[in-house]
């Protein structure tokens, strides 16, 4: 998570108030606490909640059920919005991902900064024809698309997703769980950017660990945008 506190720094959130939007078990809201943030969690998933609370080091992190389209949490309260994962490929279509910018707005202090990090079409294209295992401290995940096929930009594949994670014991614990998520292109963000009355500041893609300018699609498998609302945002 140093990625988003290095963009935070970087362009100059005003402030150390964050909500990490569609946090899932609380491993990013974690890390951003340890560098001095007071964060505060949603996510749709109930369980998801009841995961992170139940975590020792989540002390200190009020986390709220609810979706980016209809945020359970007051206006301009936030010096900084992340939202880290897939969470906004799940968004079911344009209207709802103009609604969680605009959510996103809402909830910021002017000049706050959101930042966002989605999947590039290499990484939806990789995704749609063989399955894809990452590895964390608690355990590893595996997506693999339901019924590989040629990906179209702005499309949408269907994922199994498998979650293995150590329990006491030496044990694993697996959910398995069906996702479909939806590539949202370059120009698309923008728009949706701009509809939520925020101001584009930087699109970086992600290579080799590091972030680079600008975004290559053939290139970067992962992009993190950043926006600012405007201090004319009501």
């Amino acid at each position: 998570m140093d990625l988003f506190g290095d963009l935070l720094k970087e362009f100059g959130a005003p402030g150390q108030r964050l909500v990490d939007l569609g946090y899932g078990t609380g491993n990013s809201s974690v890390e951003l606490q340890k560098n001095g943030y007071k964060v505060t969690g949603v996510d749709l998933s109930p369980a998801m909640v009841s995961a992170a609370e139940g975590k020792e080091e989540i002390r200190g992190i009020d986390f709220f059920v609810g979706g980016l389209a209809d945020l359970p949490l007051p206006s301009a309260k936030f010096d900084a919005a992340i939202s880290a994962g897939e969470v906004f490929h799940c968004l079911s279509g344009g209207e709802e991902l103009d609604a969680a910018f605009a959510e996103a707005a809402r909830v910021l202090v002017p000049t706050g900064l959101l930042v966002v990090e989605v999947n590039t079409e290499l990484s939806f294209r990789v995704l749609s024809q063989a399955p894809d295992i990452r590895s964390s401290d608690h355990g590893f995940i595996s997506f693999s698309p339901l019924a590989p096929a040629d990906f179209s930009p702005g499309g949408a594949i269907d994922l199994e997703v498998d979650s293995f994670a150590r329990v006491e014991g030496g044990l694993w614990e697996r959910s398995v769980t069906r996702h479909r998520l939806r590539h949202l292109t370059h120009e698309r963000i923008l728009e949706s950017i701009a509809s939520a009355g925020l101001e584009f500041v930087s699109v970086r893609g992600f290579h080799g660990g590091v972030l680079e300018d600008g975004l290559d699609n053939g290139r970067h498998p992962k992009a993190l945008y950043v926006a600012r609302r405007a201090d004319s945002v009501d």
